[in-house]
C-alpha cells in the first residue's frame, strides 16, 4: 500500500510539475515569438532548444554552407548563435514587450568546431534594470559527445516597455 501512495504522490507532482511546465512556457512565448521573426536564425537553420528564465540554449545542424576555408564552422556563424542565445536569455527575465540590444561581447574560441550539430548556450548572471551580463558557450556534438569550442561574455541592453530610451 505504501508504494501505490509514494507512486500516486509522484504522479500528482508530475502532473503539477507539467502544470508549472505550461504555465512557465506561456510566460516565456514572447521570446519565441521573437526568435522566430529572427530571419537570421532561419537562414541558420536553427531552433530554441532549451528555453528556462534567465537561460536560452539554441541548436543548428552544422552543414558545409557555414564552414570557413578550413572545414570549420566560421566563428561569424558561432558569434551569431551565441549573441542571440545570450539575448534571449536576457529577455526571458524581462516583461512581455521588452526588448533587448547587443552592447559588448566577447568570445574565446577555445577549439575548432567540427561536428554535426551546433549548440549555443546563454545564461544570465547578472540581471539589471538596464543592463544584464550574460555567460556564452559554445559546444559542437562531435561523435556523439559535446565538446566546448567557445564560450564568452555578453552585456546586453534592456529595452523595457514602461521606460524612456537614453
Amino acid at each position: 500500500m505504501r508504494r501505490r501512495n509514494k507512486s500516486s504522490k509522484m504522479t500528482r507532482a508530475t502532473i503539477l510539475m507539467d502544470s508549472v511546465a505550461v504555465r512557465t512556457n506561456r510566460n516565456l512565448s514572447h521570446v519565441g515569438r521573437s526568435f522566430r521573426s529572427q530571419r537570421i536564425m532561419k537562414r541558420l537553420g536553427a531552433h530554441i532548444t532549451r528555453l528556462e528564465r534567465g537561460l536560452v540554449e539554441i541548436s543548428a545542424q552544422n552543414n558545409p554552407g557555414l564552414s570557413q576555408q578550413d572545414g570549420f564552422v566560421h566563428a561569424g556563424v558561432l558569434a551569431t548563435l551565441l549573441d542571440t542565445a545570450g539575448g534571449y536569455a536576457v529577455l526571458s527575465m524581462l516583461p512581455r514587450g521588452s526588448r533587448v540590444l547587443a552592447v559588448e561581447f566577447k568570445i574565446n574560441f577555445t577549439k575548432p568546431a567540427i561536428g554535426d550539430m551546433i549548440r549555443a548556450t546563454g545564461k544570465v548572471r547578472k540581471g539589471g534594470r538596464r543592463l544584464a551580463i550574460c555567460e556564452l558557450e559554445a559546444k559542437m556534438r562531435e561523435k556523439g559527445r559535446w565538446i566546448s569550442c567557445a564560450w564568452g561574455s555578453q552585456t546586453v541592453y534592456c529595452i523595457r516597455p514602461d521606460a524612456s530610451h537614453d
